[in-house]
């Protein structure tokens, strides 16, 4: 007998069918037995009379039996099999579940982020994350369906490629034939599909996949997904409407409501009079209440921007005082050419560049781009490249452009940022079926993870200890963005408090101590006391309001990926709430471990506080012994 889809079996009454799925819920009334079978299609009471196994709920099974109606009285309104239930001849068990270690049930928004995503091939079992994929896949099918209506064709670029700027760090990937050498994974297909422009390709799209290290947020993770499409002869109101067709057929197949009427076109000057901000929200209180998706394109940003010294990506990207504002690929408006090419009024440059913003997100961004050698030159001229840095960075598309290229531009879709709207949720990790934790861990597998050394030495790569620790490079970030003065000491590695103040010639006193501690729930949380006192457990349990246990060394290397005796008091930076002893703030200065065993930081401990942004900022509490 072939399978049945649950959502069928209104149409099979009467018939014998067979149902493979899960058993959502299991109600065991003694001689008689309910299962809810769920499958991919929905969701069906099944009855058992004199059952003979006992099952566990998010079993799966396979279920032979006859589709009968409900009585009238038995009817569920609420289910779209309500009307029939299926009265079970057979029962096989094809995989017993044990006891789940989270509820599938519910939003499970009441789940700390780092089990939900440990756990992710169960949290997707619930109904609120299977809609959710579900409007995905039908956002990206209707997209594809709008594009190859207007003879675009869908072409894949290479993952493995050259580092490029874009304004944020490239990951990069050790060449086992070419030791020493590194290929980067591309923060977006760019460079690709403008040298598809030039080999005549004309009209290209990809759902692309794009790898950018960059601090995480609830709406930015280190792999995002994008519409990826580009036009040759083209203007940018062509564009406008081509990704407007796709933008709202997509968004209205994943059950999204889109404003009427043409998307408006404002300057950037404009909306920075207007709102302050280029992410702005143009809904009605009425239309927020009914998450109405309202776009809006922004154009005439301008080319060029001052580098921002706290910015990392800006300082290794340029090599002067000015830094391009999206790419360094987008064309500038016909009328500035002639000052780019001269180095002229270089902070007036308005660049053929716009952004698509939706709801006070960005949800798309692209431009017309430079097609002519001599302008992507002048670019980096501005930024302060040399003849020699030019080439060895682009000397392959100033090639391309000087045989042939025609005019072109494009743009790039978030697909995140669109389910994100359509679902009406505020984390990017909602969106995606294998999202990372907030300090870089991938779902459910431990990365990232050391590599045995005899396959470094395939590669001819070492590890050095204190260069490989990131965290330490992310908290000189996090105190020099804060404007917070410190000193940074160098000493012997030491791996407890003791050693520390000892080699550093400080007293315990004056050294927060960091602890990972676990909720019920497998939250972390961190508290700090001074190295010379002991955490008072029934304490912070007061404080935080549930019970807590100190998380063991195994943990805190995997979940953090900091070396025990490193750790540095700042639980934000790896998406932890921080609780902080009260006598920290009493002291002139304080000094820590840094995120790596041969480094420690001095500070004010008012700046300290500032800092690590403890839960109980304004009243810290008395938690140790």
């Amino acid at each position: 007998m072939e399978r049945t889809l649950i959502s069928e079996t209104p149409q099979r009454i009467g018939e014998t069918v067979r149902i493979n799925g899960w058993a959502r819920r299991v109600r065991d009334h003694g001689s008689v037995q309910f299962i809810d079978m769920r499958d991919r299609s929905g969701m069906v009471q099944c009855v058992i009379v004199k059952p003979k196994k006992k099952i566990s709920e998010e079993s799966v099974l396979q279920i032979t039996g006859v589709v009968k109606e409900r009585d009238e009285k038995n009817v569920n309104p609420d289910l779209a099999t309500g009307t029939i239930e299926i009265e079970v001849s057979d029962m096989e068990v094809l995989n017993p579940s044990a006891e789940l270690p989270i509820p599938v049930q519910g939003s499970g928004f009441d789940l700390s982020e780092e089990v939900r995503i440990r756990y992710r091939y169960l949290d997707l079992r619930r109904d609120r994350m299977q809609e959710i994929m579900t409007m995905r896949s039908k956002l990206v099918q209707a997209i594809r369906e709008v594009l190859f209506s207007h003879d675009f064709r869908e072409i894949e670029t290479p993952l493995l490629t050259k580092g490029t700027m874009e304004g944020a760090r490239n990951f990069i990937v050790p060449s086992r034939l070419n030791p020493g050498k590194f290929y980067a994974l591309p923060q977006s297909p760019q460079q690709y599909k403008q040298l598809l422009m030039t080999a005549g390709v004309e009209r290209y799209f990809q759902i692309a996949k794009c790898v950018r290290d960059e601090d995480l947020r609830a709406d930015r993770g280190f792999e995002f997904t994008q519409l990826d499409l580009e036009l040759s002869f083209t203007t940018e109101e062509e564009v406008f409407r081509v990704v407007q067709e796709a933008v709202v057929a997509g968004v209205t197949a994943a059950g999204g409501r889109v404003r009427e009427g043409d998307f408006p076109v404002l300057s950037y000057a404009e909306v920075m009079e207007k709102f302050g901000s280029d992410k702005f929200d143009i809904r009605t209180d009425d239309e927020k209440k009914e998450n109405i998706l309202a776009f809006a394109w922004v154009n005439r940003y301008p080319k060029f921007k001052r580098v921002d010294r706290k910015e990392v990506a800006d300082t290794l990207d340029s090599r002067s005082e000015w830094i391009f504002s999206h790419n360094p690929f987008s064309n500038p408006i016909p009328e500035h050419i002639p000052w780019l090419l001269a180095h002229e009024h270089i902070g007036e440059i308005i660049a053929s560049q716009y952004d698509l913003v939706c709801n006070g997100y960005e949800v798309a961004s692209g431009s017309i781009r430079a097609h002519r050698p001599e302008v992507l030159r002048a670019t980096y001229e501005i930024m302060g490249y040399t003849d020699e840095e030019i080439e060895k960075n682009i000397g392959h598309m100033l090639e391309a452009f000087s045989l042939g290229t025609p005019p072109h531009g494009g743009c790039a879709p978030g697909i995140e940022r669109l389910v994100m709207l359509i679902a009406n949720v505020s984390s990017l990790k909602e969106t995606v079926a294998f999202p990372m934790t907030s300090t870089g861990k991938t779902a459910v597998t431990d990365a990232p993870s050391p590599v045995p050394g005899e396959v470094l030495r395939t590669f001819g790569l070492k590890v050095v200890e204190e260069e490989s620790n990131v965290v330490f490079e992310r908290l000189k970030q996090l105190l020099s963005g804060k404007s917070l003065p410190f000193t940074i000491l160098e000493h012997e590695p030491v791996k407890t408090s003791e050693e520390a103040s000892k080699v550093r010639g400080t007293p315990m006193g004056m050294a927060p101590k960091a602890m990972v501690l676990k909720k019920k729930t497998g939250e972390c949380v961190m508290a700090v006391v001074p190295a010379d006192r002991k955490l008072d457990m029934k304490k912070l349990e007061s404080v935080i309001g549930g019970s807590v246990k100190l998380a063991s060394p195994e943990e805190v290397e995997r979940d953090l990926q900091v070396k025990v005796g490193a750790v540095p008091p700042f639980g934000g930076l790896f998406g932890m709430e921080t609780y902080v002893d009260e006598r920290l703030k009493d002291l002139e200065e304080v000094v820590f471990n840094a995120g790596r065993r041969d480094r420690s930081i001095r500070m004010k401990a008012k700046d300290f506080i500032i800092a690590a942004d403890p839960v109980q900022a304004e009243h810290p509490s008395d938690i140790a012994q």
